[in-house]
Parts: structure tokens; sequence; C-alpha cells
């Protein structure tokens, strides 16, 4: 039975574009199952060549191999099972993992088809015995052994799996002649079940041991006579099922310590991208929220005014509108308004934020004169409180500061002004027109003296320094004082209240809008919904002011953020690809030996990615566990400069309500994103025969 045919076989290299060489020139051979067969020939005579095509270490430019029937497969790398099953090789050079142990060189073939470690290296200890490797060798590195030792390992590396033929390319060429004898012989006597191709240049010294002798000259076979007689049977070994996969995690393992520097620049990108990603997604995750709970911490937070818009032309292009004053029957008909503020009208006009304000005639600017609806609980945030109290009941004769207030203020009294007592004033002359373009006028005064009872600590991002007083305690006020001249023109007492409230929409009286206040706060969160007003409707408050531009500044560290992140991710991904494509440039020999022994390309593939991943892993723990605490740093300095609290929340512990949901989506995709920036670099990476990627670095 012929197990091994070669028929018409040509190996052609191009010397220049149009000049051939005939490497090989129409081979036709055939071989059986077992016998010693040796090819044999001068240096340059095609013999190598001959045997890389039988290895399948290289491809013929032309003709037909066949094995059992069935013709090779031009890819020399998309059948590992034919060197797991079919196939031994004993390469001149060894082509030893040097490495690695004598004993682990020996399992690897067998680790390959899916033995167990166990059983593995029972197998490779008979084999080892077999070939006269003494026990204390065992745990040797391979780059310790004698050149006669390591052709002993690599004869058992090559047989340990039975395979069916054992090629062998000058097995004796570095050896003295009393190990080329010993070599020699234990070949002739695994030839008796299994068929043993060698290739040497000393027919002298292999004839006594040949079955059959294949002489090439100029890459044609000029002479082929057997010396014996071949028994071409021999028992087949049962397939082995496959079952285990260790042997990739062995190299990626020893591959990751080996290049550990280079590792630890690829874990170093990582994790700076990971904390970078933690850090943006807890930006993403905590910043809504952060803006709310920032603009809560404001006093008068829930206070505003509603005006609306009055159409005065509207010719082609130009459109002019003025804001006027809402008639009160129609907000108070708006299901929105009506159930959360208290619609009061707006004193603004006559009382306007910065009145005067002065300790002992020394006078203070910029300080802002501030209402809001009541001290009652429920009106405001009293958890802001710093120092002092609040008011106990509603009058003008106590006030609340914030504390940009009370720096201003304690600067300049170089005194705790909580206690003291400030002198307010101001005043201002309204005309009415009566009968004949005639006016009358009156003067609003206000003057009283109120006590600092309490500091309020508010949200710092734009806030200025504010006196807080009640306006339900100015209404009363507004209540209480009479228009003199114009009450004694119409004979009936006029108050400052009953002249705004009378005034009309479009007067400046009016202050153009009404004054809004939360009935509760608890009933803050509608604010920040838009839908709660009609688009005729248009609600100003200085609160949602520093809210709007919270949000623009956090939007555009928003971009700058997921620009560094991008800038960062791409970096990471460029290094992990180059130091991934590095090592695998580096290991091609080793990559080669793997695959002449029956490793997969998946496989060979599977122990960069390993390594790659054991960086990853490394880089995706370390920065989950060190982000929170910079992410608890980077707020402390935050709420320091701008009073926004926990602005970073990476929400570690709970995800959409799924435990551990964030971490477990974050490793993933670390993963995945470190798993293609791998395998691409790889994939596309040009590949030479297994024989030239043999041939790198000999």
């Amino acid at each position: 039975m012929k197990t091994l045919i070669l028929k018409n076989v040509n190996k052609i290299y191009l010397t220049n574009k149009t000049l051939k060489f005939y490497a090989l020139k129409d081979i036709n051979l055939s071989f059986g199952s077992s016998g010693f067969h040796a090819i044999i020939g001068k240096s340059g005579s095609g013999k190598t060549t001959l045997l890389n095509l039988i290895a399948k270490l290289d491809t013929p430019s032309s003709g037909e191999i066949t094995l059992n029937g069935k013709p090779y497969k031009n890819n020399n790398r998309v059948s590992p099972s034919f060197y797991q099953n079919e196939l031994g090789i004993i390469f001149q050079q060894y082509h030893l993992l040097e490495e690695s142990t004598v004993l682990y060189n020996v399992m690897l073939p067998l680790l390959m088809k899916g033995y167990s470690e166990k059983e593995a290296a029972t197998r490779a200890k008979i084999t080892l015995k077999y070939v006269n490797i003494n026990e204390a060798l065992l745990n040797q590195k391979c780059s310790k052994l004698s050149g006669g030792e390591m052709q002993r390992v690599a004869i058992a590396r090559a047989i340990v799996k039975n395979p069916k033929i054992l090629i062998c390319d000058e097995p004796t060429g570095s050896l003295d002649s009393n190990n080329a004898k010993s070599i020699l012989e234990l070949l002739k006597k695994i030839s008796k079940d299994h068929l043993v191709i060698v290739v040497s240049h000393n027919l002298q010294q292999i004839r006594q041991y040949s079955d059959r002798i294949i002489e090439l000259s100029d890459g044609q076979v000029i002479n082929d006579y057997y010396q014996s007689k071949i028994d071409y049977e021999t028992a087949k070994e049962k397939k082995h099922k496959r079952k285990f996969n260790n042997w990739i995690s062995h190299f990626s393992f020893a591959n990751y310590k080996r290049r550990i520097k280079r590792n630890i620049l690829v874990a170093t990108s990582l994790s700076i991208s990971i904390i970078m990603a933690n850090l943006v997604s807890g930006f993403m995750y905590g910043k809504d929220k952060s803006i709310r709970e920032a603009c809560y911490r404001q006093l008068d937070f829930g206070s505003g005014s509603v005006s609306q818009e009055e159409l005065v032309s509207n010719s082609g292009m130009l459109k002019l509108v003025k804001s006027v004053r809402p008639e009160l029957t129609t907000l108070n008909k708006d299901p929105y308004i009506s159930s959360i503020f208290e619609i009061c009208p707006n004193f603004s006009a006559i009382l306007p934020q910065n009145i005067q304000i002065s300790y002992d005639e020394q006078q203070f600017d910029s300080l802002l004169f501030t209402p809001i609806y009541s001290y009652e609980q429920g009106y405001i945030n009293q958890s802001l409180l710093y120092k002092g109290d609040v008011p106990k009941e509603d009058s003008l004769s106590e006030i609340v500061i914030n504390r940009n207030a009370y720096k201003k203020i304690k600067s300049t009294l170089k005194k705790n002004p909580i206690g003291e007592y400030l002198s307010l004033a101001h005043k201002i002359d309204v005309n009415y027109v009566v009968q004949d373009g005639e006016y009358i006028t009156d003067t609003f005064s206000f003057n009283c003296t109120a006590k600092i009872v309490g500091v309020v600590d508010e949200l710092s991002y734009l806030s200025s320094p504010k006196i807080y007083y009640s306006y339900l305690a100015l209404q009363s006020e507004m209540q209480e004082q009479v228009l003199i001249n114009l009450s004694t023109y119409y004979d009936n007492k006029i108050t400052w209240y009953d002249r705004i409230v009378n005034a009309e929409n479009y007067s400046y009286l009016s202050s153009y809008s009404y004054q809004l206040f939360l009935k509760d706060i608890r009933y803050r969160n509608y604010l920040f919904d838009v839908d709660i007003f009609r688009s005729d409707f248009s609600f100003t408050s200085s609160s949602l002011i520093v809210a709007e531009s919270l949000v623009g500044f956090l939007d555009v560290a928003r971009y700058a953020l997921i620009l560094f992140l991008v800038i960062s991710l791409l970096g990471a991904i460029f290094i992990t690809s180059v130091m991934s494509f590095t090592n695998y440039s580096e290991d091609r020999k080793k990559s080669a030996i793997l695959s002449s022994l029956g490793a997969k390309n998946g496989e060979i593939e599977d122990i960069y990615l390993n390594e790659s991943l054991i960086s990853s892993l490394i880089a995706t723990a370390f920065s989950l566990v060190v982000s929170i605490p910079i992410s608890l740093i980077i707020n402390q300095i935050i709420f320091k400069k701008i009073s926004l609290t926990n602005l970073i929340v990476i929400p570690m512990w709970k995800f959409f309500n799924i435990p551990l949901l964030y971490p477990f989506l974050f490793i993933a995709a670390a993963l995945l994103i470190v798993g293609v920036a791998t395998l691409v670099p790889i994939k596309f990476s040009k590949r030479n025969s297994i024989k030239g990627e043999l041939q790198n670095n000999d």
C-alpha cells in the first residue's frame, strides 16, 4: 500500500523577473507506511527542498502530492491535524523551544492533541527514556543541552505522538561519529513501524541503515533503489479525542514574563484610558443629578418671574414683541402654575435688588437685596443654614445672608457680622397721570434696620453676595404704606400694594411680570421641566440662569473629556497593536515550530491574544479599584472650586438596578477592544511558509 505519492512535482524560484530556477523538476516518488528511506545528494541538489514539500513546510509550484489518496492543500497552515497525527519532523537545527524544559518540549505535541498534562508527562517520560535521555535532564532547559542531547530530544518530540511519517533533515549533520551512529540506529528501530524519510549528504554513513536510497542531482531523481524489502503495513493508533488546551496558557504566561517591561507599558497605557473612561462615564452618570443638587443649594431656588410676550407689529420679516404682565386670571387657570407656585405682585420696579446697604455709614456695594416667600418651614431649604438661625417669623427686621455676603461684610467690619444690624434704604418718585396731562408724584421710601441672624452656605458658582428678606413681610409693608398725594386726589386710601396690583400690565410699575415662589420646596424638580410653562409664557429665574450656565460649562468640560478619552483610547489601542505585532513578529520562528507540531493558526494567535488580555485584565482591575478614590479626590477639588457635589459618580455597585453590571460591562468592553487591537494586525500581517519562518534568525 502506497501511503505518500509525489507526481510530477516541480519547485521553481524566480532569480529575477524573467529567469526561472528549477529547484525540483518532474519528481515522481511513492512511499509506503514504513521503512528507512534515505534521500541523498550533494549540496544544492534539491534534497532539503523535497523534504520541505513532503513535510508541508513549503508548497510545490506544480504537480501533486497525495497522502492516503488525498491531495495536500496548498496552504500548509490550514491542516494542523496533519502535523498532529500524520507527520513528525526532526529538523537539522533541532528547532526546540530553548526557554522550555526538555520534558515540556516533548509533552507539547501531546498537549496540542488534547492530552491532559498528567497524561502527556507520563508518555513524554517513556519516550525520552526510549531515546536514552537521562531522567536528570527532564527539567533542564533545552538551551543548556549538548548537540547530541538536543537531537535526541528533537527525535523524542517528533515520535511521542506516534506519527505515521517521520521526516529527518540531516539528523547527524552536527554530531560526532558515536552520537551519529546512535541516532541512526534509533531511527532504524523506529522505521520498523513508521515511514522514516532521512535527508543526508553522507551516503557512507547512512547506507548501512537504509532500506531505500533516493539520489538527487540538480533537482532531479537520478537514482532510486531498494536495499531491502519493506513491509508497508503498520498498526493504526486510536485517535485521541481532544480535551485540553492548557499549552496555550503556558506560552502566554511565559511570553508575558519574558516581555514584562513591554507588557507593563501596555498595561499602563490601558490603565490611563480605562481610568479616563471610568471618570468620563461617572461624569456623564452623575452630571445631571449633581447640577440639580447644586442648584437646590440656593435659598431663593424656586423664585422667579413670569411674563408674557405681546405682538407690537408684524411687517414682513420684522416682528416686534414686548413683554407684559400676564392676566392674573390666566395664570390662575393654568393647572401647573397655580398648583405649585404662589403668584404674587412683583415689587421690583420700586424696590430693586440694588438698594443702599450700610453699617454705621459704611456703604456696601454689590450686595443684592433678594426676596424669598417666607421663612416658614417648607418654603426654604433650612439645611443650607451654615451659621446662626433663620428668623422665627416673617419680618423685615431680621435677615439672612449667604456665605459670600458673610465674607464681604466680615472683611469690612473686621468681626463676625451675625447679630449686627444693617441699615437698608431706598427712595423712588412715582408719577400718576391725571386729567389734562397733569400728574401726581408720590415718593416710595423704604427705610429699615435689619439684624443679621443667620448665614446660608450656597452654591458658590456665579453666586453673588445676597441679603435675603421675607416677601410676605414686604407685602405687609406695602399694604400699610399709603400714597399721600394720590389718596388725597381721589379722596380714597390707596396703598403702594394697590398701586402695583392695579397698574396696567404694560406699565413699568408692573415690572411686566408676576413674582412666583414655590409653594413647597418638594416641587423644585418641576423647575427643570420646561413643559410646565406654556409657550406664550416666559419664566425667568436667577437660580435657573445659574443652572443653565452650569450646564453650558459642564457641556464644554464633557466635550474636552471625551476628546481626551478618545486620544488616550486611540493611543492605548495603537500601543497594544504595535506591541502585539512586535511580539508576534519576534516569535515567528517559534510560531512556525508550533505550527510544525500541529498548532492551529487560531491557537497561535490565542497565545498573543492572551498575553494582551493579561495586561488588559490587570489594567482593568487596577483601574476599577483606583477610579473610585480618584473620583472622590476630583469631587473634593470641584466642590471647593464651584460647590458641585458628587459630579463624578461611578455606578460600580449597581447600574440599571443590576448589581455589578457596570464593572462587568467595562471588563467585557476592555477585553473586546484589546482583543481586536491585538488580532487585527496579526491577522493582516504577511505570513511566509513554515519553512521561511523556521529559517528566521537562523
